[in-house]
């Protein structure tokens, strides 16, 4: 099954659209009421109307990752972190990021684990 590509609009459409000065069928202009937020976008494209759109860089949030790996590895592991005082968590993630991966400071410490009642 081929995908059909889309067009894409440009950056002066899209700050077209968030001002709300295009209207529906894309030939004319209409003006509509001014806001708080438009009268921020028109000011920030007034100071410097190169600059591109803000990007908002999202939350870094703790997820589930579960691994399938057999018993004696996971004993394994275990001994190992324990000889290094640590959890199997960071003994992992020290191992990751000693390859090179960029792994999260809080990935790297040992923390507490909430008890699944408290959750």
């Amino acid at each position: 099954m081929a995908l059909k590509p889309r067009k894409r609009p440009d950056a002066s459409e899209i700050t077209a659209a968030a001002l709300a000065k295009v209207s529906r069928d894309d030939e004319s202009f209409t003006t509509q009421p001014k806001n708080r937020a438009t009268e921020a976008l028109e000011t920030a494209r007034s100071v410097n109307p190169r600059l591109p759109p803000a990007e908002v860089v999202p939350e870094d949030k703790a997820v589930n990752h579960n691994m399938r790996v057999r018993a004696s590895t996971l004993r394994a592991l275990g001994k190992a972190a324990e000889e290094e005082g640590m959890t199997v968590k960071q003994f992992i993630m020290r191992a990751v990021a000693d390859k090179g991966v960029a792994v999260a400071l809080p990935d790297l410490e040992n923390g507490k684990i909430t008890p699944w009642r408290d959750r």
